[in-house]
């Protein structure tokens, strides 16, 4: 016989199984003949589980094909091993168990509802209780025997439930770690630049209105910082797109690294960047200003080439420039082209 056939050892024996009470060492004649004759009607018992399972109104969202040609195996094979359990006094192994338990992860995964579950267990322990008694009633099997297949059946279906019931439950947890997951990714996503990794114009205008509310309490202004790199077109022809967007990503990084932690440096696309300095004055920010100017126009490398672009910037005050979003950043914008053009006069 093959060893996962043979009974369960007491120390092997899963707490969800039957006890040594519960499982006789002898069966008798008469019930091995009533589990034999149970599992001669193992597909006919399938066929009266599914068309009694139709009669009800199906919760939530409807089974696909494989939920449904799963869940008809999955009561094959409980009524099998029922009846080999009432034949020859061989419970249910842990293995076995696992495999009737794929159905929970499988309802879980489809978004099926604990109530058809539920239901389809006790239409399964229902009908088997049913073919049990007409089997009895047919081979003229002594009260006790039947008595012992019947708790044999109970055993089995609240065993598979609470199992199916777990592996339901851990398969909902996966899923909505996964979910929760996803979410964050999704939002991270929508809230930030995918070659910088920077906030993007929507983050930035949402720190903005969290900026402004503040400084309308706290009487203390900040700034705005309205950065366009100079040749970076240059850098474009020079290196590639490829190579552009690496300086692009190498400007982000000195240009976080070069303000503090609770400021907020964000990309609005291109080669434009912002900055939002937050509780400082305009004189401050214009000393800022000058620092990242210098900073920007250090050389950079890429791929055993070096560039080096400028940037000009913009400074604007809240609320002195501007009470609004819309206006701060047109000022901010305007001092940049002010900027820009004192530069060219200069050169």
């Amino acid at each position: 016989m093959d060893a996962r056939m043979q009974p369960l050892q007491q120390t092997d024996r899963p707490p969800y199984g039957p006890s040594q009470r519960e499982t006789p060492n002898d069966v008798s004649g008469e019930g091995r003949a009533l589990g034999l004759a149970l599992g001669l009607r193992a597909e006919e018992c399938c066929d009266l589980c599914y068309s009694r399972a139709t009669a009800y109104r199906w919760a939530g969202r409807p089974p696909d094909p494989n939920y449904t040609e799963r869940s008809r195996g999955v009561n094959w094979l409980a009524t099998v091993l029922t009846a080999r359990w009432i034949a020859y006094g061989v419970p249910v192994s842990a293995e076995e168990m696992e495999y009737i338990a794929e159905r929970g992860d499988l309802a879980a995964s489809l978004q099926q509802s604990t109530v058809n579950i539920t239901r389809a267990y006790l239409i399964w322990r229902d009908t088997i209780g049913e073919v049990l008694r007409d089997e009895a009633t047919r081979l003229q099997t002594p009260r006790e025997t039947l008595n012992n297949a019947l708790r044999v059946v109970r055993i089995s279906c609240d065993a598979s439930l609470v199992q199916v019931a777990g592996a339901f439950d851990r398969r909902m947890t996966e899923l909505s770690s996964e979910l929760a997951t996803e979410r964050e990714t999704l939002s991270y996503q929508a809230l930030h630049d995918p070659l910088t990794g920077l906030p993007n114009r929507v983050l930035l205008y949402d720190r903005m209105s969290q900026a402004m509310l503040v400084s309308k309490r706290t009487t203390r202004p900040f700034a705005i910082l309205a950065i366009d790199l100079d040749g970076f077109k240059a850098v474009n022809d020079t290196l590639g797109h490829d190579g552009g967007d690496v300086v692009l990503q190498q400007v982000a990084d000195r240009l976080v690294k070069s303000v503090r932690a609770s400021d907020t440096v964000a990309r609005q696309g291109g080669d434009e960047f912002t900055v939002l300095l937050s509780r400082m004055a305009a004189e401050t920010a214009a000393d800022v200003a000058r620092k990242l100017e210098d900073r920007l126009c250090q050389v950079l490398a890429y791929d055993g080439k070096t560039v080096s672009v400028g940037a000009t910037i913009g400074v604007a005050t809240f609320p002195q420039d501007g009470d609004d979003l819309h206006t701060l950043l047109r000022a901010a914008d305007h001092a940049m082209y002010r900027r820009k053009r004192e530069k060219e006069s200069q050169a």
